[in-house]
C-alpha cells in the first residue's frame, strides 16, 4: 500500500503542471452563466433543470448530468450567498492547485464529484426498489444541494494546507481556517442528527433510501480522507496534535540540539536580536513568529530540510 501511495504521488509530481488549469475559476463563471440564463424565466428554469444532478434521469440515460451539476450551485442558493460562497471556493481551489498541482487538484475535485454521483445513484435505485410513495419522492428530488457537499471537501482540504490562515466570515469576523472547518462540519452533523430524527418519527414508513440519504455528506468526508489520510489531523485542536510530553517534542529537542551548529539559523524580528533555530522550507515560519509550533527534519528529502507540523507529512521531498 505504501509503495503504491509512493507511486501515485510521484505520478502527480511529474505531471503537476498538466489537467485544466485554474477549474475553480471556469466552474465559477459557469454557475454565473447559468444563474442569468436560469434569471431570464425563472418560473421554467430549463437550463438548471437540464444540468441539475437527478440520478433518476441519469439511469434513464441522462449522463451528463453526472458531470454538469457543479455549476447550479448560484441556482440552489440565495443569489448574495452564492456569490460569496463560489469566491471562496475559488480561494481554496488555488490554494489547493499552487500546492498539489494542478492535476492532483482537478483528481481531487472529480474525485468528489464522482463520489458522489455513485452515492446518489445507489440511493436513487434503493428508492426504486422500495416502491413506496416516499421512494419515489426521494428519487423525483435527490441530489438537490448536492454540489454543496463536494464544495465542502474544498474547504476541508484547504484548512489542512494552511490551517492557521485567518479568514474573515462577512468580511467580519477573523476565524482560523482549521476552526471554520469545524464549524462546518458541526452544522453538517447537526443537520444529519436533524434528518435522523425526523427519519424515526415515520416510523415503519420510512424506507432504507431515507437512512442511506443522511449519509451522503459523508461521502465529501471520505474523499477528503482519501486525498489527505493522517494529514487530516492538521485540523485537529492543537492540544489534540501535539504536547511537551509527547516522544516527537522529545525528539525535538534533541533535533534542536544537534543542528544548533549546522548553519540554519536565521535572524528573528527586527531588532530582537534573536536567531531562528527552525525554519519551515514550506511556509518559513519559525519557533519566534510562531512559539509552540513543532519543527521537524525530513530524512527524504536532500540536505538538512526542517518542515513545520503543518507540513512535514505532506510536502514534495527534494532529492537535489
Amino acid at each position: 500500500m505504501a509503495k503504491l501511495k509512493s507511486k501515485v504521488n510521484r505520478f502527480f509530481y511529474r505531471n503537476r503542471s498538466k489537467g485544466v488549469r485554474n477549474l475553480m475559476l471556469y466552474i465559477g463563471v459557469g454557475n454565473l452563466v447559468v444563474w442569468l440564463l436560469t434569471m431570464l424565466n425563472p418560473s421554467e428554469p430549463f437550463f438548471y433543470e437540464l444540468l441539475r444532478l437527478s440520478p433518476a434521469q441519469v439511469l434513464s440515460g441522462q449522463v451528463w448530468r453526472l458531470f454538469t451539476y457543479p455549476l447550479v450551485y448560484l441556482c440552489e442558493s440565495t443569489p448574495i450567498l452564492g456569490i460569496l460562497s463560489m469566491l471562496f471556493f475559488y480561494w481554496c481551489g488555488s490554494i489547493l492547485e499552487q500546492y498539489w498541482g494542478t492535476l492532483r487538484f482537478n483528481a481531487y475535485y472529480l474525485s468528489g464529484v464522482l463520489l458522489t454521483d455513485l452515492a446518489a445513484v445507489a440511493v436513487a435505485l434503493v428508492a426504486l426498489a422500495e416502491d413506496s410513495l416516499l421512494g419515489l419522492m426521494i428519487s423525483s428530488v435527490l441530489g438537490v444541494g448536492f454540489i454543496g457537499y463536494v464544495n465542502f471537501s474544498l474547504l476541508l482540504a484547504a484548512a489542512t494546507v494552511i490551517p492557521e490562515e485567518q479568514v474573515r466570515i462577512w468580511f467580519i469576523l477573523p476565524v482560523k481556517m482549521k476552526w471554520l472547518a469545524w464549524i462546518d462540519l458541526g452544522f453538517t452533523l447537526y443537520e444529519m442528527i436533524r434528518g435522523l430524527i425526523s427519519v424515526l418519527k415515520l416510523g415503519s414508513a420510512a424506507g432504507l433510501s431515507m437512512y442511506l440519504l443522511l449519509l451522503i455528506p459523508l461521502v465529501a468526508v471520505a474523499n477528503y480522507l482519501l486525498f489527505f489520510g493522517k494529514q487530516a489531523a492538521n485540523i485537529l485542536p492543537d492540544f489534540l496534535r501535539y504536547h511537551p510530553t509527547h516522544k516527537s517534542w522529545t525528539r525535538q529537542m534533541k533535533q534542536q540540539t544537534a543542528y544548533s551548529d549546522a548553519g540554519l539559523g536565521r535572524s528573528g524580528p527586527r531588532g530582537s536580536g534573536a536567531q531562528a533555530r527552525f525554519r519551515c522550507t514550506v511556509c518559513g515560519r519559525t519557533e519566534l513568529s510562531n512559539p509552540g509550533l513543532e519543527f521537524r527534519y525530513c530524512s527524504k528529502c536532500a540536505g538538512y530540510r526542517c518542515y513545520c507540523q503543518d507540513h512535514i507529512h505532506n510536502h514534495e521531498h527534494i532529492t537535489e
